[in-house]
């Protein structure tokens, strides 16, 4: 009940956005671009299939999950 009553008092905020414009999804873009690099290097790097993109883009987005961030490394985890 603490958790749910401290989220009513710091809402989120609404920003609303111009449709299909990737300008302004800049983190989103980088992360994508990222996860795409990724993907082809390792397809590349073992010479795989390109039947196996899913699979490698799967694995990219997982490892990717794993690393540090800047963002996250002032928090602390229990």
């Amino acid at each position: 009940m603490e958790d749910f009553n401290n989220s009513m008092m710091n809402p989120v905020e609404h920003q609303l956005t111009t449709p299909y414009t990737p300008q302004q999804n800049g983190v989103s873009e980088r992360r994508n671009m990222s996860i795409m690099e990724m993907t082809r290097c390792m397809l590349h790097e073992k010479e795989l299939p390109k039947k196996l993109w899913a699979e490698a883009a799967n694995t990219s987005v997982y490892l990717l999950n794993k690393m540090p961030t800047r963002a996250l490394q002032k928090k602390n985890f229990v």
